[in-house]
């Protein structure tokens, strides 16, 4: 049933929205994005502490999400890092020094739950 009535729908509505430029860009950005939290090409896999600054011993959790950086020219040592925001779907990209970034051992989904609730949450232990 759904390859034979929501595929079809969906790709309509695809070369529709791809037809209007604005729109496009938004749309593709935003389903992009829901992709990469529930889709086959989670991108959010990688939950890491990135110190802020060497004078401070504080840190922040974010999720690497390219360490390529094709599309900005690939600076040498540095890495992207998208860190969420508590209470919402947003958040902020920052490029980072690779040597600032530590891998955070646990479950990605479990690391997302504890910044989104603003560390409130209980989370599952492994």
């Amino acid at each position: 049933g759904s390859s034979l009535i929501a595929t079809p729908i969906r790709n309509w509505f695809n070369r529709f929205i791809d037809r209007i430029p604005l729109v496009k860009t938004i749309y593709s950005s935003i389903n992009d994005l829901l992709s990469a939290f529930v889709g086959q090409k989670k991108r959010f896999n990688r939950p890491v502490l990135v110190k802020l600054s060497k004078d401070l011993d504080m840190e922040r959790i974010g999720f690497v999400t390219d360490d390529q950086l094709s599309v900005i020219g690939k600076p040498e040592g540095k890495i992207a890092v998208y860190f969420p925001h508590s209470y919402t779907y947003t958040g902020n990209l920052f490029i980072v020094p690779a040597e600032n970034v530590r891998p955070i051992k646990g479950k990605s989904a479990e690391v997302m739950k504890y910044v989104v609730s603003g560390g409130v949450t209980e989370t599952d232990e492994e």
